[in-house]
C-alpha cells in the first residue's frame, strides 16, 4: 500500500495568526475552534511562527500583548513528503500539531495527532495490545486541594498537558493545560468576568483549589481495554488523552501521542547521544523522559544538528555520603554551538539545570537574530508585521 501525502490527511489551519495580532484576540478563536497549534504568517502567507496552549502558559504575557512577543519559531511538514515523516516529526517535536507548507514556506494547511489517529485506526494499522503496555506511568496527579498554581508548574516542569484531578486518592476530574490558560487570560478582560466565565483575579486563579476547574466527569479507560478502543474513545469523545483506571484508582494516563508511538516505529530523526551513569530503573526512567521533553522543546525552536549528553557521578571528597552529578550538554544547530554544564546532588535535577540554562542560550540567540531581521525590514522599508 503506498502512503499518502501530508496534503491528503490535512486540514485548512481554521485559526491563523499574524505577528500584530493581540493574544486575547486569537485566544478567542483558539477557544471557540478548539485549535491547540495557530500558525503565525507574515503579510505574504509565509510562516514565520507557531502559537499554542503551551507557548501561552510558559511565557505568560498580557492578552494586550502581540502575538510575536510569545510565539515559538516556526516548525513545519512540507505537504509533498509521505505521512511516515510527519509522524517521525510530529513524535520527535512532540507537538499536537504541524503547520503544512510548501516549498516556499506558504501556509498551506495543519496536519494534527488526530488526522493521524484517525489514519492508522482506518488503515487497521494499530497494534492488538492492551492499553496498561501502552500508558505512560506512573500518572502525574494532582489533589483537588491543592492550587492552581501547583498544577500549572507540574504541566510546565514535566511536559505534559493533563493532570487527573483526585479527592483523596480517588479521581475526581481532569484539568488541562488550555483549562488554566484560558482562565488565567480571561481574568484580566472584565467583559468575561461580567459574563460569568471567570471569577477573581489571576492570583485569584492561581491560588483557587484545583477541583474548581476541574472538568467532571471524567472519560476514562482501564488498562485491560485494547488500543483500538482508546483509540476510538479519543477520536469519538474529542479528547487528546485518557487517565487510564483500576479499582477507582489512577494507574496512568494513554494520549494520543502514546498511541501514535506504539503503532509507528520511526527512525530517531535527531542525531543524540547520551551518556548515563549507572542509575536505578526508576531514576533513569525520570532522567530519560526529563530529556525527551527538552530535546523536544529545543526542537521546536532550532534544527538539532548534534546533541551530546553525558552524565557522570563523582565523589566531593572522602568524607561526603553522597555523591554529587555532573551533566554535560553539547549541541549543534545550523548556526551556533553551545556547551553547558551543571552539578546537583540529584541526577534528574541536574539534567533540568542543563538544559533550562541551554534553552536561556537559545532563546537569547533566536531573540538576537530576530532582532536583527526586524531592524533590517524597517532599515528597507518594510512593515514590521511582514516580519
Amino acid at each position: 500500500m503506498s502512503l499518502p501525502n501530508v496534503s491528503e490527511l490535512m486540514n485548512n489551519a481554521i485559526v491563523v495568526a499574524k505577528p500584530r495580532d493581540t493574544i486575547s484576540k486569537v485566544l478567542s478563536d483558539m477557544r471557540d475552534f478548539k485549535q491547540w497549534v495557530v500558525p503565525v504568517i507574515n503579510d505574504n502567507g509565509k510562516l514565520v511562527g507557531v502559537l499554542s496552549y503551551r507557548d501561552l502558559l510558559e511565557r505568560r504575557v498580557s492578552p494586550r500583548s502581540r502575538v510575536s512577543s510569545v510565539m515559538s519559531p516556526p516548525y513545519s511538514i512540507n505537504q509533498d513528503v509521505d505521512i511516515t515523516k510527519a509522524i517521525e516529526k510530529i513524535l520527535t517535536l512532540r507537538v499536537k500539531a504541524l503547520p503544512v507548507v510548501d516549498s516556499s514556506m506558504n501556509l498551506v494547511g495543519i496536519l494534527t495527532r488526530e488526522h493521524v489517529l484517525n489514519y492508522l485506526l482506518k488503515n487497521n494499522m494499530l497494534p492488538n495490545v492492551s492499553v496498561s503496555s501502552v500508558m505512560s506511568k506512573p500518572a502525574i496527579t494532582i489533589e483537588g486541594d491543592e492550587a492552581v498554581a501547583r498544577a500549572k508548574w507540574l504541566m510546565v516542569r514535566h511536559g505534559i498537558t493533563r493532570l487527573p484531578v483526585l479527592d483523596s486518592g480517588k479521581l475526581y476530574g481532569i484539568v488541562t493545560m488550555r483549562d488554566i490558560v484560558e482562565r488565567l487570560y480571561y481574568a484580566s478582560i472584565p467583559r468575561r468576568s461580567r459574563r460569568g466565565e471567570v471569577a477573581g483575579t489571576e492570583d485569584d486563579i492561581l491560588a483557587a483549589p484545583v477541583k474548581s476547574i476541574a472538568t467532571t466527569p471524567v472519560i476514562t479507560i482501564e488498562g485491560t481495554n485494547s488500543l483500538i478502543e482508546a483509540a476510538r474513545l479519543i477520536l469519538n469523545r474529542g479528547v487528546s488523552g485518557l487517565p487510564v483506571v483500576s479499582n477507582e484508582s489512577v494507574v496512568g494516563v494513554i494520549s494520543s501521542y502514546d498511541i501514535i508511538k506504539a503503532a509507528v516505529r520511526t527512525r530517531e530523526e535527531l542525531p543524540i547521544e547520551a551518556k548515563l551513569v549507572d542509575l536505578d530503573e526508576n531514576t533513569k526512567a525520570l532522567v530519560e523522559k526529563v530529556i525527551s521533553n527538552y530535546v523536544a522543546k529545543i526542537g521546536r525552536m532550532v534544527n538539532i544538528i548534534d546533541l551530546k549528553i553525558n552524565i557522570k557521578q563523582y565523589e566531593k571528597g572522602s568524607k561526603e555520603k553522597r555523591s554529587k552529578y555532573s551533566v554535560h550538554i553539547l549541541l549543534k544547530d545550523d548556526v551556533n554551538t553551545y556547551t553547558v554544564n551543571e552539578v546537583d546532588w540529584d541526577p534528574v535535577n541536574a539534567v533540568r539545570y542543563a538544559f533550562e540554562t541551554l534553552i536561556k542560550r537559545i532563546e537569547r540567540e533566536v531573540s538576537k537574530v530576530r532582532d536583527i531581521k526586524r531592524r533590517g525590514k524597517l532599515r528597507g522599508g518594510s512593515p514590521i508585521s511582514g516580519e
